[in-house]
């Protein structure tokens, strides 16, 4: 199934607005909070330095030896706060973490290196920066680890911040996307629109050509459609004149052999019938209108109920029946004469040969047909010769073989198709299907 230009804008439209802007949101949102994490490890290494370049080991104890740290490491509840350890064994901690309930790592880490983690104690979340370093008493070392730590809040209050600002604006991003969006549909798809109404004229017969300025690229299409559109009213009409002076032609001598002694003969005055009816359907069919058939849109509908009555009254005395499925919406793209002969002739054959019943269905867009009986059926082997011209499947004394192929030539000449199968009633079902517009 092939989507329309306007579904496909949506699809993309849709695509831009639900993945990829929130897409851009979560990348941008993620590199922000990477920089930010990255600030925050830099920050509590400079700190780390300004700590150890205070550290005095004295007596295995630690002491700091002028106190000149950031006021935060002496505020309580700064959210930063510093502690030095050795062996697991806590030797300082600044100020700021009297009030505060954190455990130092107790793992051991390398000499001279340092490790930045995220830690969850009692329900909070903290950023470590550890840094193990050998201290020289003279006559032993002494291991300490320097721990700076951070409570999460302080790196997730800014990151709150910035998702804000960052929300308010691809608000505003997606309202103008979506504004441009629909701009973008409306300009592009005018065209389209225009385009379609002007086929719609065209089917209607109010205009002959398409004459609206188009894009280049529908420019093109619109010169190739108005050319098509010339040849075939140039072929038309040849085609109608060819026809109609054939049947003009062949009317005279008809007219001689029906007043010769030949017609006297049953056989030869069928025959001469028969060929009479044919060129005036062919006569019908060349001075229908001089526009094209898909300009019309005949209305089904009353067209079956008339050809009801008709046979209603011919059967009468065998009882038939003709079921009509059908609404007042479902037209035919065609000649009105075409459709009549192919209707009337599929139906007269139901009605010879069905028990009681027959049933027509007309839907769809397109146009389907579909026509029931419950008589015999026909048999498989015998339904692929049920079309060619002069073949007699049935047991009538009426009819000569040739309206079914009448039917089938008609419903080819508008590139439809003439199925037969079995009926669920128990006969035959002759199912027709138009292409849309109706005509090849």
């Amino acid at each position: 199934m092939q989507l329309s230009l306007k579904v496909r804008q949506g699809i993309i439209s849709l695509f831009l607005l639900f993945f990829l802007l929130p897409s851009s949101f979560f990348a941008i949102e993620q590199a922000f909070y990477t920089q930010l994490l990255t600030s925050t490890e830099q920050k509590l290494e400079v700190h780390m330095y300004s700590i150890l370049a205070e550290v005095q080991p004295k007596d295995g104890k630690v002491e700091l030896s002028n106190n000149l740290l950031p006021p935060d490491f002496y505020r309580p509840d700064s959210g930063l706060t510093a502690f030095i350890t050795s062996e697991n064994e806590l030797l300082w901690q600044s100020d700021s973490s009297i009030n505060q309930q954190f455990d130092p790592p107790t793992h051991q880490i390398l000499p001279a290196s340092h490790e930045f983690v995220l830690m969850e104690q009692y329900q909070q979340k903290y950023w470590v920066l550890s840094f193990s370093v050998l201290f020289d008493l003279g006559d032993n070392t002494l291991p300490l680890t320097i721990h700076v730590v951070q409570n999460d809040q302080l790196l997730q209050e800014p990151l709150k911040t910035f998702r804000k600002t960052l929300s308010q604006w691809f608000i505003g991003i997606a309202l103008v996307l979506i504004g441009l969006t629909l701009l973008a549909y409306y300009w592009i798809t005018k065209p389209l629109t225009s385009l379609d109404k002007e086929i719609h004229k065209l089917e209607s017969g109010q205009q002959e050509q398409l004459l609206h300025d188009y894009p280049a690229e529908l420019n093109k299409i619109k010169e190739d459609l108005n050319l098509l559109l010339a040849n075939q009213n140039r072929q038309k009409q040849r085609y109608r004149h060819h026809l109609s002076d054939l049947a003009h032609a062949l009317k005279t001598p008809i007219a001689v052999l029906r007043t010769s002694k030949l017609s006297e003969q049953p056989e030869l005055r069928e025959q001469l019938d028969r060929i009479t009816g044919m060129i005036e359907h062919q006569l019908k069919r060349a001075a229908s209108s001089g526009q094209d058939l898909w300009h019309k849109q005949i209305k089904v509908k009353p067209l079956i109920v008339k050809l009801e009555q008709a046979l209603s009254k011919i059967y009468r005395d065998k009882g038939c029946v003709i079921e009509i499925h059908c609404t007042e919406q479902v037209v035919f793209r065609g000649d009105e004469t075409d459709l009549m002969e192919i209707l009337g002739n599929l139906l007269d054959n139901a009605c010879k040969a069905c028990s009681s019943k027959v049933k027509i269905s007309a839907f769809g867009k397109p146009l389907q047909l579909d026509i029931e009986d419950d008589g015999p059926g026909i048999p498989q082997d015998k339904r692929d010769e049920l079309f060619q011209r002069g073949t007699r499947l049935d047991t009538y004394k009426e009819g000569h073989g040739v309206g079914l192929s009448i039917v089938s030539e008609l419903v080819k000449s508008y590139s439809g198709e003439l199925q037969v199968s079995q009926s669920p009633l128990g006969g035959a079902r002759f199912v027709i299907r138009f292409p849309e517009p109706g005509i090849k």
